[in-house]
């Protein structure tokens, strides 16, 4: 079984997976063990014939394509009545959840679109990054000349004195233009380039007990952005019938708007203590909760982050993917340039992932409840974390991290931290 299923977990081929990995939610481990309780520790069918036999690459950076009509796998953590933190006793199970309304189907396209970028190398800090300005431009330029947007429909925040500066408050404000007024058949796009980090949860609702955080330019007065706040502001309150597109590339970003759904090797993947919205609202980030972002140099000396410049580098190569072939080459990409993260895909819809990815394709909710399912709570679980920006932070080394600082040197990986 481990043969088999080797190749889905070691897509940079290096032929090792460290501790780390192997233990990672929705990792080897974690896969061995579901497999083993569903199949009698037999490989599925869908793995591969024999072990040891040579198997079919992976068909999305490491998993399995999805059927057509792919149900949502059992969450990892079984849900359980809720406890406070340090409850010895059960609370009950709680949902406080509705029943949706009716769905009114794909809506028609109002050709309404509005983006907003924000990019923040925290220029003149001792936790400067390089390549998160470029970035925007990169993905602006995406937009407008590869896509079609005009100029006019899109905000950039940036801190090299060129746009609005990227602090907590007009971040803040951007994000709630974004979304205000939204209408169905609207199509919304946010870009993050930057560092991210956690804080505890205050409700116990993540599975790890933190928050991940996005970081202004001026965190250290104003503070950091949770995902709890990003997802009040734009995916709770979008009625059915709005696309919004989301590209969150910084560390700890795999869950960064808090959808309920997360695609893994197993096919979608529930949140165990979920909150269902009826916008249609995908997020692609730079890796998972517990993993780190790379902002790269090229050997053509052009900073940008890993995740960034891979979401553009394909879609300029071929814009007519589907999300399977899209999430292949993403992490194709990232892995054939020398970085070990994983783009993540997470989602407020299931869908099926011969869904061609246009960024003006709007999906039907097809929740059948609205608001948060509460099955669990969870303790935090903070991550150790050194450097500058731990410093900045005032965490010394007790939880958080940002964007990596790497460079890529002729397809060589040369980490730069400290």
């Amino acid at each position: 079984m481990v043969g088999a299923l080797w190749p889905m977990f070691d897509t940079n081929r290096s032929g090792s997976i460290s501790f780390r990995e192997f233990n990672k939610r929705d990792g080897l481990r974690e896969t061995l063990l579901a497999q083993m309780g569903s199949s009698g520790g037999s490989p599925p069918a869908h793995v591969g014939a024999e072990l040891g036999r040579p198997q079919r690459p992976p068909a999305f950076g490491g998993y399995p394509q999805p059927a057509a009509a792919m149900p949502v796998a059992t969450p990892v953590v079984v849900a359980t009545p809720v406890a406070p933190h340090g409850a010895g006793g059960h609370a009950g199970h709680h949902a406080a959840h509705r029943p949706a309304p009716p769905s009114q189907g794909v809506p028609k396209p109002t050709g309404r679109r509005k983006a907003v970028l924000i990019g923040i190398n925290y220029v003149g800090t001792r936790a400067q990054l390089r390549g998160c300005v470029n970035d925007v431009s990169n993905v602006r330029s995406l937009l407008t000349n590869s896509m079609g947007w005009h100029p006019g429909s899109i905000q950039t925040l940036t801190d090299d004195g060129n746009s609005t500066v990227p602090t907590r408050r007009n971040i803040e404000a951007a994000l709630k233009w974004l979304a205000d007024g939204a209408r169905p058949g609207d199509v919304l796009f946010l870009h993050f380039s930057g560092h991210g980090a956690q804080q505890n949860d205050p409700n116990g609702f993540e599975e790890d007990g933190m928050n991940e955080t996005i970081l202004p330019v001026d965190f250290k007065s104003a503070g950091m952005i949770s995902d709890d706040q990003l997802g009040e502001i734009l995916v709770k309150h979008l009625p059915e019938g709005v696309r919004l597109t989301a590209v969150m590339d910084c560390c700890h970003s795999g869950t960064g708007l808090d959808l309920p759904y997360t695609w893994t090797s197993r096919g979608w993947k529930e949140e165990t203590n979920p909150y269902h919205s009826m916008g249609d609202v995908v997020m692609f980030s730079g890796c998972a909760d517990d993993d780190t972002s790379a902002d790269a140099t090229t050997a053509y000396g052009a900073s940008g982050g890993a995740m960034t410049t891979a979401f553009c580098d394909v879609l300029r190569s071929n814009p007519r993917l589907n999300f399977t072939e899209l999430m292949r080459q993403l992490n194709h990409t990232i892995a054939r340039r020398g970085f070990r993260q994983r783009a993540q895909l997470t989602s407020s819809q299931q869908f099926s992932f011969d869904r061609p990815f246009l960024l003006d394709d709007i999906a039907p909710n097809s929740n059948r409840t609205l608001g948060r399912t509460v099955r669990r709570k969870f303790p935090p679980r903070p991550r150790a974390m050194n450097g500058p920006l731990s410093d900045m932070l005032g965490v010394g080394g007790a939880v958080v991290g940002g964007m990596m600082a790497a460079q890529v040197a002729g397809g060589l990986l040369g980490a730069l931290f400290g």
